[in-house]
């Protein structure tokens, strides 16, 4: 595999972004004091997020843009990323991914042509599921080609939201404990929204009101816009077959019905036809013995015309008359062409009318709907919105009862639950004891009533 030369200028003397007034870092994961500083600015880090959620199924890679540098202050070299290009031509698989020649050319065309004076400093790819290392592929691209020793390896697993750089020291690849990502200082809302989208740290109230969706959430709206109809095989579904069915059969049994009645007509019309024929025979022999005899006395009033010119005239005029109607027979059957043909556009411009109308309830329909498209989205949005808040407070409150005060607090709720079972308990006997002696008290009133008029009788005596 051949990448071609790439040439890498020596490390740039320049302060570091984080002692830079500048401009805003925020530390992602946790850099230690011996790692290598690596700096990451917020468009290629956004741009490498919204490429690495595009497609979860393979993975997705490119090279990382910038300087290898060196602070003036301490003389400690660190990478500054400013720009990343994702590869266009490559070969890849679910667990692997390939740089090809087409694809480094590529990627060289597009350093010389929008940033020829940045530096080849490192490589990002994706591990779909599989967790942030470096396996024996990706060592032998890096080895072979991002052999510089400041020369970074950058993975993203899109699935779990783990991400994390590699780096080269004492010969071999090792990660390092955390990165910075910067950005100017007018854009250091926009980069503490996108340090917490990628640590999955919930976002403040108002903080960001009109940006644009995270990357996760905009790949999540793009596969759901994008998910192909669901198989048909419900209740609902097969209704709708079974629908369809019908409709079909009903078409069908009126197609039957059309041409049975066709049929019909071509039957009754041959037969009209039949009695018409029937009856111009009987008129063609009236009218052969009419001209008979017409003959006979038209020879007998000419007298002195040759025979032989009496009948060339005659059979003239004969076919004169019959060329006339020869023709009145073709126009009436014109005539009769054009009737139905009328008939016909008429019930067909009737049909096209109820369609056109139909159209024009649809058409309606349809505007009414794109209108309503947009609140649906807004409301799509509201509803991720609030999911994503509701999950996050979920997982707040686990994490907080996952702690010894949320323990405690845990055996308290339930010690307190106990206590107020039993105050309900007693309540209910002092209300059940309370009711017995009231019993017992107007029970006992009867007896003691029956007993006074005996206690003053013997008082008396």
């Amino acid at each position: 595999m051949v990448f071609g030369e790439v040439r890498f200028r020596e490390p740039t003397r320049v302060r570091r972004p984080d002692r830079d007034p500048r401009f805003a870092c925020v530390a992602c994961q946790s850099p230690g004091p011996d790692d290598l500083p690596i700096f990451l600015d917020r468009a290629p880090a956004d741009l490498i997020e919204r490429h690495a959620l595009s497609d979860t199924s393979v993975e997705l890679g490119g090279v990382l843009l910038g300087k290898e540098c060196v602070d003036p202050d301490g003389g400690r070299p660190f990478v500054w990323i400013t720009q990343a290009l994702e590869a266009k031509h490559y070969a890849n698989t679910q667990a692997s991914f390939t740089y090809t020649h087409d694809s480094w050319e590529e990627i060289t065309r597009e350093r010389e042509r929008l940033h020829p004076d940045l530096d080849v400093v490192g490589w990002y790819h994706t591990h779909p599921s599989f967790g942030i290392f470096l396996s024996h592929h990706d060592l032998f691209i890096h080895q072979n080609f991002f052999s510089q020793p400041l020369q970074t390896a950058y993975v993203v697993d899109p699935i779990q939201g783990t991400r994390g750089f590699f780096r080269w020291l004492d010969g071999r690849m090792v990660q390092v404990a955390g990165f910075w990502l910067c950005a100017e200082r007018s854009e250091r809302v926009a980069l503490s929204r996108l340090v917490d989208q990628m640590e999955n740290l919930p976002v403040a109230a108002g903080v960001g009101s009109g940006a644009t969706l995270s990357p996760r959430l905009e790949a999540e709206l793009l596969k759901m816009m994008n998910r192909p109809a669901p198989p048909l095989g419900g209740p609902g579904d097969r209704l709708a077959l079974a629908a369809l069915g019908g409709l079909l059969g009903a078409l069908l049994l009126v197609l039957v019905a059309a041409a049975g009645f066709w049929l019909a007509r071509v039957d009754a019309r041959l037969a009209e036809q039949g009695a018409a024929l029937a009856a111009l025979k009987g008129d063609l022999e009236d009218s052969a013995n009419a001209r008979k005899v017409a003959a006979d006395l038209l020879l007998e009033k000419v007298g002195g015309e040759t025979p032989e010119l009496f009948v060339a005239r005659y059979e003239t005029l004969a076919r004169s008359r019959d060329d006339a109607r020869r023709q009145l027979a073709a126009q009436q059957s014109v005539n009769e062409a054009l009737g139905v043909r009328v008939k016909d556009l008429a019930t067909l411009s009737a049909s096209l009318q109820g369609e056109l109308e139909a159209a024009r309830k649809t058409l309606t329909s349809y505007e009414a709907d794109a209108k309503e498209a947009p609140k649906l989205r807004e409301r799509v949005v509201e509803l991720e919105r609030s999911a994503d808040e509701d999950r996050r407070e979920i997982q707040d409150q686990r994490a907080i009862l996952a702690t010894a005060e949320g323990i405690k607090a845990n055996e308290a709720h339930v010690e307190l639950g106990r206590y107020r079972l039993l105050s309900f308990a007693g309540a209910l006997s002092s209300l059940l004891l309370a009711l017995a002696a009231v019993f017992f008290y107007y029970r006992a009133l009867p007896a003691q009533a029956s007993r006074a008029p005996e206690a003053d009788a013997r008082r008396g005596a």
